[in-house]
C-alpha cells in the first residue's frame, strides 16, 4: 500500500502557485489602506477647520459685543484697544486666523443702527463715535509722501486737511497743486518744442547729416545744370533749322 501511495503521489501533477492572484490581492489591500487613510485625514482636517471657524466666530462675536457696549455707553472706539481685545480672545480660544478690526467695528455699527430700541437722536450721537474711529483709521492707513517726492509738503498738507474734514482749506491746497502741475506741464511742453536755432543745430550737429544733405544738394545742382544744358542744346537746334 505504501508503494502504491508513493507512486500515486509522484504521478500526481504538482500544483502551481497563483502568483498573479497574490499580487492583485496585495495591490488591492494597499489601495484600500491608502484610501481609508486619506479619507480619515480629510475628515480630521475638515473637523479641525470647522472647529477653528467656530472659535473664530466666537472671538469675533465677543469683541463685537464689547464694541457695542462701548459705543452705547458713549466711550470712544480706540483701534489699539480693540486690537488687544481681539488678540487676547484669539489666544484664549486658540484661533490662528486673523480677525479684522474694521470688520468687527462695522458689524457692531450695523447691529446698533439696525436696532429698533434706539431713537434717531441717540443713533446720531453714537454715529459720531464711529465717524471718529474711521477718521483715525484713515490717518493710520495713509502713508505720507516722502520728502524726495515733488511737492511733498503740499501734498501731505492736503492729505491732512482731507483727513480732518477741512474742506475749504483742502480745496485751496488742491488749487495750488493744480497750478504747480500746470506750470510743470507748460515748462515741459516748451522744452519739447525746440526753437529754429535748436532744430538747425540738431540737424547739422551730426557729420552724417551734413554729408547726406551735402550729397543731396550736389545731386540737385548737377541735375539742374544737366536740364539747363539740354534745354540750351534744344534751343540751338531749333534756331539752326532753316525756315
Amino acid at each position: 500500500m505504501k508503494q502504491v501511495a508513493t507512486i500515486a503521489a509522484q504521478e500526481a501533477p504538482e500544483r502551481k502557485r497563483d502568483w498573479f492572484g497574490y499580487l492583485v490581492t496585495g495591490v488591492v489591500g494597499v489601495v484600500i489602506t491608502v484610501l481609508a487613510t486619506w479619507y480619515q485625514i480629510s475628515v480630521a482636517e475638515e473637523q479641525v477647520a470647522s472647529a477653528e471657524k467656530e472659535r473664530w466666530r466666537s472671538v469675533r462675536q465677543s469683541v463685537i459685543a464689547i464694541v457695542e457696549d462701548q459705543a452705547l455707553n458713549g466711550k470712544g472706539l480706540e483701534h489699539d484697544r480693540i486690537t488687544r481685545l481681539i488678540d487676547q480672545r484669539r489666544r484664549e480660544q486658540g484661533v490662528t486666523s486673523a480677525v479684522p478690526v474694521v470688520d468687527v467695528v462695522q458689524q457692531a455699527e450695523y447691529n446698533i443702527f439696525s436696532s429698533t430700541y434706539l431713537g434717531i437722536t441717540r443713533k446720531d450721537e453714537i454715529k459720531l463715535l464711529f465717524d471718529a474711529f474711521y477718521l483715525d483709521l484713515a490717518s493710520r492707513s495713509f502713508e505720507v509722501f516722502p520728502s524726495t517726492a515733488p511737492n511733498a509738503d503740499l501734498l501731505n498738507q492736503l492729505a491732512k486737511q482731507i483727513q480732518e474734514g477741512q474742506n475749504v482749506p483742502a480745496l485751496a491746497t488742491l488749487r495750488q497743486v493744480q497750478e504747480i502741475h500746470q506750470g510743470t506741464v507748460d515748462k515741459l511742453s516748451r522744452e519739447a518744442k525746440p526753437s529754429l536755432f535748436e532744430a538747425f543745430r540738431e540737424v547739422f550737429g551730426s557729420p552724417f547729416n551734413v554729408a547726406f544733405l551735402g550729397a543731396v544738394y550736389v545731386s540737385i545742382l548737377l541735375l539742374f545744370f544737366k536740364i539747363q544744358k539740354r534745354r540750351r542744346e534744344r534751343m540751338s537746334d531749333i534756331l539752326r533749322r532753316p525756315l
